[in-house]
């Protein structure tokens, strides 16, 4: 059942048919009834989402957009829009029937502030809500998001599944540090808010240099960088005070497999003795004799996308 609440900003012009968008924004029951209580869906207890009760949505829940044209003409449509923080997230034209009432569906998958909107010819209804971002992750759908969230803006969990892995924890100390935030693997409700908005990201400092590496000394992380896009970045340990990494553009020029006697795991080169390779343990702090060490669990990976001769740059 749907709880509908005429929208106020409707637009009428003479000689056009009015669009009336008879609910804002409702959650759908989508479930069935043998939907277990943890998963039931809060849609079963008839919430009306209207932004100017305070009302939110949770994530992943579906969202139902219905309205109605009077005396539709023959060949009018619809044109639904979905956005999110300023983010233009959905734009779909749909014909209405023949009575004129129409209907569209989406999930919440992104963050904050929701606008959606029906226009027709020259009228134009609109309804905005809010999202509800879990205090805790929990396995399942809202895990894979946010591994997903994680992995789009170039964080690299290792898993698409629906649990928080190691790979996960690891990749959040990485988002932390990219964005200033105190260094742990701590889950936290504004990092999902940030990553919903498509935002966080690695800054690459050389841009148009095709597939690179980039250090961040200064926060202890590396990227691996597609042209301008930072597609898999890690928490990682550079050199102590003592022996420090050095700082330049440099190239890997030498690929090592498998442990060596000094208990380097898949070791890329890139000047002299220097190179980027797993180490157990890989601190939130400088701590190497000048390498930059990168967590084992992650370092084949690292391996292989690296090639000889291509480039690496390390600052901070």
């Amino acid at each position: 059942m749907w709880f509908m609440c005429h929208n106020p900003a409707l637009v009428n012009r003479p000689g056009r048919s009015p669009l009336v968008l008879l609910a804002s924004v409702a959650l759908m029951a989508a479930l069935p009834a043998a939907a277990s209580a943890q998963s039931a869906s809060p849609a079963a207890t008839g919430i009306t989402v209207d932004a100017r009760t305070g009302k939110t949505v949770p994530l992943l829940r579906p969202v139902v957009v219905s309205g109605q044209l009077t005396s539709p003409l023959a060949t009018e449509i619809v044109q639904i829009t979905v956005s999110a923080s300023g983010r233009d997230l959905i734009s779909e034209k749909i014909t209405p029937k023949p009575d004129g009432t129409f209907e569209f569906r989406f999930k919440v998958e992104a963050c904050c502030d929701y606008t959606v909107s029906a226009e027709s010819a020259d009228k134009k209804a609109t309804d905005t809500f809010g999202v509800d971002v879990p205090k805790k992750l929990s396995k399942g759908p809202i895990a894979a998001l946010y591994n997903q969230s994680l992995q789009e803006q170039g964080f690299h969990t290792g898993t698409k599944g629906g649990r928080v892995t190691s790979g996960t924890r690891l990749a959040t100390k990485a988002f932390r540090k990219v964005n200033g935030m105190r260094r742990s693997e701590a889950y936290r409700p504004a990092i999902f808010r940030i990553l919903l908005q498509g935002r966080g990201a690695f800054d690459v400092r050389y841009p148009g240099s095709g597939r690179h590496v980039e250090v961040d000394i200064g926060d202890q992380t590396m990227a691996l960088i597609e042209g301008d896009t930072p597609v898999h970045t890690f928490h990682v340990s550079t050199g102590a005070s003592s022996t420090r990494t050095p700082s330049g553009n440099f190239r890997f020029y030498r690929k090592d497999p498998g442990y060596n006697e000094k208990r380097m795991y898949y070791s890329v080169y890139y000047r002299g003795g220097y190179a980027t390779h797993g180490f157990n343990p890989v601190p939130n702090y400088p701590a190497s004799h000048g390498c930059t060490r990168n967590p084992i669990q992650f370092s084949r990976f690292i391996y292989n996308w690296v090639d000889i001769g291509m480039p690496i740059h390390t600052y901070g």
